[in-house]
């Protein structure tokens, strides 16, 4: 759409669906609190956008994305900015970034496994997607003269999420929670890949999405088959009785591989576009958030793998940060003793596909070349609101990725296997201590992760008074 208000308007269908879907076991009461918690956060989100929206209708009298960027012009004031705001930080919350994020983990733990495919492969991309599609439409010439800035404070707000998201997979014992706030984590890299405001980031961020959903949602499908096998995700409850399953505990380690940005999986694709237009920008460190997002995010997903598929590590509760059992009732009927090829096919293909992208020729430049189109502002204008032909002209692209990425891809994949390894080791009560602190920030967040809507409702109102103040102090400062 080009309609700013529809495109609010089918972001809530969107959502209304997905409310229905979390709560889909209405029998149960964890379903219903998980998908209360995200119908009344993302609805409180919905006005917060909306309010936003409201404010430039107000200014432009237009609802037409092209007609209210041209409108605005290089108009950076107080109300264009708060309109920002209100409209990136309703958005925002869709797509699970921190302060916003607290949703995710709860609907995630007790949706059905499709929803949850759903849910990180598609929708929270969605959300991400709104604000680039707001920025580059409509405010690439009020903010232009403020790149600084607002680059500045979405790279500390990326780096955040990608951190915390990361500490809190590795703390989970509950398989689905912990794939959420991987989920969540890297959703801050992709934030980061739009931070830097850039087509060629564009590009990298565009492949890895593509590359992250397909991955994450064949992580989903394999954690639906231990549901269905054993009538649990539960990390020690499955400790060593999966080890049956050899064809799936080897795609749970591939899928994990796609997860930690091996190549040539889509995921390495847009972690080293993402990474190279960071150093073009002078931005040279993201390359470190990057690993730290890989080592903790797969870390954990090969821990389940050495616990689960090899019966490896001690079964004691306080191993993931004082985690709590969470009871899981199976989603599917049937024999118990087989897995249906319907579940175990589509992991295997979306693991393929995703490992593919990499070997796809093209794929770099045609991500390219729809980065460039929707990164030209006055293109977009003009093609719209003028009838204009705007040519297209893409720089080229190197198919040749520099040594740091991948020295970064292999470092991470090793580091993350050693850091599974770590933690699964016989002597872990003598080698505690180095996960000390690690634990006592996982149990700082989770007393954050409540559980309690009112919680939540007051983080979110929080978050969107920081991120404004924030960006009007940069600004007022002239960055």
């Amino acid at each position: 759409t080009g309609d700013l208000f529809n495109l609010f308007v089918f972001f809530d269908l969107m959502s209304a669906s997905a409310f229905a879907l979390c709560g889909y076991k209405t029998e149960e009461a964890g379903p219903l609190e998980g998908a209360l918690n995200f119908a009344v956060t993302n609805t409180i989100a919905a006005f917060v956008a909306l309010s936003g929206i409201a404010m430039l209708y107000g200014q432009t009298g237009a609802l037409n994305l092209a007609q209210i960027g041209r409108a605005l012009g290089q108009d950076a004031g107080p109300l264009v900015i708060t309109a920002f705001v209100f409209i990136m930080s309703g958005f925002f919350v869709k797509a699970a970034i921190v302060p916003f994020h607290f949703w995710l983990a709860d609907a995630h733990a007790v949706a059905p496994t499709p929803v949850c495919i759903l849910f990180s492969g598609a929708m929270v991309e969605l959300g991400l997607y709104a604000v680039a599609r707001v920025y580059w439409a409509v405010m690439g010439g009020p903010l232009g003269l403020h790149r600084v800035a607002l680059t500045g404070l979405l790279l500390t707000v990326g780096t955040i999420t990608a951190v915390v998201g990361g500490i809190m997979c590795f703390g989970q014992r509950h398989i689905k929670r912990l794939l959420a706030y991987s989920t969540i984590s890297h959703m801050g890299l992709m934030l980061i890949g739009f931070a830097l405001l850039r087509p060629d980031a564009l590009s990298g961020l565009a492949l890895y999405v593509v590359g992250h959903g397909l991955v994450k949602a064949a992580l989903f499908l394999l954690a639906g088959i231990l549901l269905h096998r054993f009538a649990s995700v539960d990390e020690l409850d499955l400790r060593g009785r999966a080890c049956e399953l050899r064809r799936t505990g080897a795609l749970w380690v591939f899928a994990g591989l796609g997860l930690v940005g091996l190549p040539p999986f889509g995921t390495f694709l847009g972690e080293a576009a993402i990474e190279d237009a960071g150093k073009k920008a002078g931005q040279e460190w993201i390359w470190i958030v990057f690993l730290v997002s890989a080592v903790l995010t797969a870390g954990a997903v090969f821990r389940v793998a050495g616990r689960v598929f090899r019966g490896w590590g001690r079964q004691e509760d306080g191993e993931t940060g004082g985690a709590k059992k969470i009871e899981e009732q199976p989603e599917t009927e049937g024999s118990k003793h087989r897995i249906p090829p319907v579940m175990s096919a589509p992991a295997l293909i979306l693991a393929v596909l995703a490992f593919a992208i990499g070997l796809t020729p093209g794929m770099r430049q045609s991500a390219q070349n729809a980065a460039t189109r929707m990164a030209d502002t006055a293109g977009y204008q003009a093609m719209v609101l003028d009838h204009a032909t705007v040519p297209l002209n893409p720089p080229p692209v190197e198919y040749v990725f520099p040594a740091s990425s991948l020295a970064r891809a292999v470092a991470a994949t090793l580091l993350a296997i050693a850091l599974a390894w770590f933690s699964l080791s016989p002597h872990w009560p003598q080698k505690k201590s180095a996960f000390n602190p690690l634990k006592a920030a996982v149990l700082g967040l989770r007393k954050l992760h409540s559980g309690h809507v009112g919680d939540y409702v007051a983080l979110l109102t929080l978050g969107v008074a920081v991120f404004g103040v924030a960006l009007s102090v940069l600004i007022k400062l002239g960055y």
